[in-house]
């Protein structure tokens, strides 16, 4: 289930000029001010030195350029308010501080575009727009998988045939299993048979080509301190301009016999992952894998490049939902943690646990879910129960104690309950929302008595 979320921040600088340094200055100061307003003053605690990164960034703004004195003024009243803003104030006073910076902001925003035009120009001509806050130029709801880095239109519609259409929906693609590449194992010790992965350096690199068929074999050899295996890679030819002999990589797959049997061990590649002195960058292999759905011409290495591209670009900005002392209580990690930890696991994670979906980030993503879904269904009930209806009912008719009388068994204490409390929901101005319950055999049974 796709979660749609707004965002509450001050637009980046203005895109007419992104290098404006007013726009600037006014999306970093903001950025800090809203989230400890966020979820009622919830992250008000864990904002650190905000006195003094207003004043100093007020008074390098200040110093950059010659503004009218109207504004001049009000950017000094901004850094007022954050004087001595973590020493002497109560948590009180320092909601009400935020509270007039959030008001002075909207109109500092108002008056952005005043600051690239000549002093002669009177501020107060200019209408004040009221304080519209976002996040990026659109949410990541609203934006097109096409936009985002490597896609481009033909693999949108790849994407989309998984039912991913937007970055949101990308970033809640979750993988199906995993797979741990992180053991390497020496080229000594390689088992028939098994899957495994080694590490080393190219020493030789040769693609021939089948005669009769569309085959062609890229064999690579790979060497480490114990000795040389060749990597077999079916109908890749692209790899040869890639695996080239000098290149250190890791290399996963089924270990199968040569030529000569088991005394010539192969492996017969599926990942590869091309080592640049930094284990930090490895996605698809020396790491806990996830495996993706797949569809014709998208595999789940592709979905690996696209999502490390994705969480490095947009998993800071993806909306928390759930509040802080939600997630105290549930003992949950943040949204940009969880995703990030289920698309790309820490080292030692159990493997089990993670194929299950029964990891603290799963379990934080399930959570959050099934909050989403209760909380939307509890508004549409309240909105159900606030509704006004257009006519109401008299329950009290003559034909109800004639109903009565036939029954041939009393009602009960609860039975009588019930009645008097339909009775008066007909009469109300809400809606009637009930169920009603018997044992098996009393419609009928009451069907019966009916004259």
């Amino acid at each position: 289930m796709a979660v749609v979320r707004s965002r509450s921040r001050m637009p980046p600088p203005d895109s007419s000029d992104p290098h404006d340094p007013f726009q600037a200055f006014l999306y970093r100061v903001s950025r800090p001010i809203e989230f400890a307003c966020r979820d009622a003053y919830a992250h008000l605690s864990t904002v650190r030195n905000l006195d003094r990164f207003v004043s100093e960034q007020v008074i390098g703004t200040l110093g950059e350029r010659v503004y009218p004195r109207a504004l001049e003024t009000e950017l000094l009243s901004l850094r007022n308010l954050f004087i001595d803003f973590h020493a002497r104030l109560t948590p009180a006073e320092q909601q009400e501080r935020l509270t007039k910076a959030l008001i002075l902001l909207s109109r500092l925003q108002g008056d952005a575009r005043a600051t690239s035009q000549p002093m002669s120009v009177q501020m107060e001509s200019r209408p004040t727009p009221p304080f519209v806050r976002s996040g990026p130029a659109r949410p990541l709801w609203d934006l097109p998988i096409q936009y985002a880095k490597g896609v481009g239109p033909k693999r949108t519609l790849l994407l989309e045939h998984l039912g991913v259409h937007t970055v949101e929906e990308a970033l809640w693609a979750l993988p199906w299993r995993y797979e741990d590449r992180s053991a390497i194992t020496p080229v000594a010790e390689l088992v028939p048979g098994a899957i495994q992965s080694v590490c080393g350096v190219i020493t030789q690199a040769e693609l021939t080509r089948a005669r009769f068929r569309r085959l062609s074999i890229l064999d690579v050899a790979v060497r480490d301190a114990t000795g040389t295996v060749h990597a077999v890679f079916f109908n890749q030819p692209y790899l040869e301009d890639v695996l080239k002999e000098g290149v250190r990589v890791m290399v996963a797959g089924r270990v199968i016999a040569g030529r000569r049997g088991w005394t010539d061990l192969r492996l017969e590649a599926t990942q590869f992952e091309v080592l640049s002195g930094s284990e930090d960058e490895l996605v698809h292999i020396g790491r806990i894998v996830p495996i993706y759905h797949e569809t014709k011409g998208w595999t789940s290495r592709q979905m690996r490049v696209l999502m490390q591209g994705l969480l490095a670009e947009y998993g800071a900005e993806m909306e928390e939902v759930l509040p802080l002392s939600v997630r105290a209580r549930h003992r949950l990690p943040p949204i940009g943690e969880a995703i990030q930890q289920v698309h790309f696991p820490l080292p030692n994670t159990d493997l089990s646990a993670l194929d299950r979906g029964a990891t603290p980030a799963h379990r934080r993503l399930v959570f959050e879910e099934l909050f989403v879904l209760q909380t939307a269904l509890v508004l549409r009930q309240r909105e159900t129960k606030e509704e006004q209806k257009s006519c109401r009912f008299n329950p009290h008719v003559a034909q109800l104690p004639q109903l009565a009388k036939i029954l041939p068994f009393t009602l009960t204490p609860a039975q009588e309950r019930v009645f008097r409390e339909i009775q008066a929901d007909m009469v109300s101005s809400r809606p009637m929302n009930r169920l009603v319950q018997g044992d098996v055999g009393s419609g009928r049974l009451l069907w019966r008595c009916m004259p």
